[in-house]
């Protein structure tokens, strides 16, 4: 137990003691409540200045998360690691179509385990390796709107083939280009434009189908023609480009790039719909299904002050997400940060205030991270 001032309570603490009306033995609330923001406000208003928390009892929805991450943890770098020797290869010899769809299948198995649990930690990990793992990123992505649009697990196993390959071609391009520093040159940005050709040549020459090949040559085609290398609009699109058209976009605004500010999820998802005219209705509303209002990953701050981070997403109450509250309303970094389902009735006064800022979102992350909590 730990004894804590009222002015620090955050719902979803939990007692470790009956609280009583003061001067009385009567029983306010009883040892073991999960404590909402209503049952706070009433603490306060008798004056009771601490109480004593429950740190020991967990959720057993966190023990599950504490067993499942390090797994997801370890499966997601193998694959990240697995899909940059594969592709690596294939400078010398055609790539393996067989080993490919292994691993497609290997990615679908962890998204079934836990997509909530695999999104996070697509969000907060960062690599070095940002070819490989963008193309990791991009597959869990593309099979999430899959599932969304009803696609069967064969066609899932297709398409998370494509996504895994779709940026083949950037290893045809110099690699002092693909990894500068900073901004390309227009005669820089014109050869990385060619990449798309380049991964379609390769595929080609490894035998992979048809359907492989135009995702590769048509992920940054746009459905109002404003894309590339062939202009292509609408219905001349592969549909799969078309999913991938917009989970590679994603992703590449969340990640880290050395030449550019990274965007937090919300600001990702912004830029999505202020462009909206570029991306298949269709999918872009199954993107949006599966991310929600706010997306997993983004920080927020809740209407009674604490600042917390979405970590599931709800289907049926896109504005009501369930979140981790990790700093109090004074700013201090929980030690045992609960989790609260704003969808859930007992939460029903409890709201998301507003998303907060790239920089903050990324001190944040920062001071998280260091602590170690192990949870989403």
């Amino acid at each position: 137990m730990k004894r804590i001032r009222t002015t620090q309570l955050v719902p979803g603490m939990r007692l470790a003691e009956d609280i009583f009306l003061p001067n009385t033995t009567v029983t306010l609330i009883a040892a073991g409540t999960e404590l909402s923001i209503e049952m706070i406000r009433r603490i306060k208003s008798l004056g009771i200045e601490s109480v004593g928390i429950d740190e020991t009892k967990g959720d057993s929805k966190d023990e599950t998360e504490r067993r499942l991450i390090p797994i997801l943890a370890r499966n997601h770098e193998r694959m990240i690691t697995a899909v940059e020797k594969l592709i690596i290869s294939s400078a010398e010899q055609p790539l393996e179509e067989e080993a490919v769809r292994s691993l497609a299948g290997d990615l679908l198995s962890q998204v079934e385990m836990d997509s909530s649990l695999l999104l996070n930690l697509t969000h907060i990990k960062a690599y070095d390796n940002y070819l490989f793992s963008h193309s990791v990123n991009v597959a869990i992505l593309t099979l999430l709107v899959g599932e969304v649009l009803g696609y069967s697990k064969k066609e899932l196993h297709e398409l998370g083939t494509a996504a895994l390959l779709h940026d083949l071609g950037m290893l045809s391009v110099p690699q002092e280009i693909w990894q500068k520093q900073g901004a390309l040159s227009p005669a820089e940005q014109v050869e990385i434009r060619k990449h798309p050709v380049y991964g379609e040549e390769l595929l080609r020459a490894s035998g992979f189908s048809e359907e492989v090949i135009r995702v590769a040559r048509e992920h940054h085609e746009r459905y109002d023609g404003s894309g590339y290398p062939d202009g292509k609009r609408e219905k001349e699109i592969s549909f799969k480009a078309r999913i991938l058209a917009v989970t590679d976009v994603y992703d590449a605004c969340i990640s880290f790039r050395p030449y550019r500010d990274q965007m937090t999820p919300q600001q990702a998802l912004d830029q999505l719909l202020s462009e909206k005219e570029k991306y298949d209705p269709v999918v872009l509303n199954a993107f949006i299904s599966v991310m929600a209002i706010y997306p997993i990953g983004s920080f927020v701050v809740l209407n009674s002050g604490e600042v917390a981070k979405v970590i599931r997403v709800s289907k049926n109450s896109p504005f009501r997400p369930e979140v981790r509250i990790y700093f109090d309303r004074e700013g201090n970094l929980l030690d045992q940060p609960p989790r609260i389902n704003l969808a859930e009735e007992k939460n029903h006064t409890l709201y998301i205030d507003k998303t907060l800022p790239a920089e903050e979102h990324k001190r944040l992350a920062a001071v998280i991270d260091g602590a170690g909590p192990g949870l989403p």
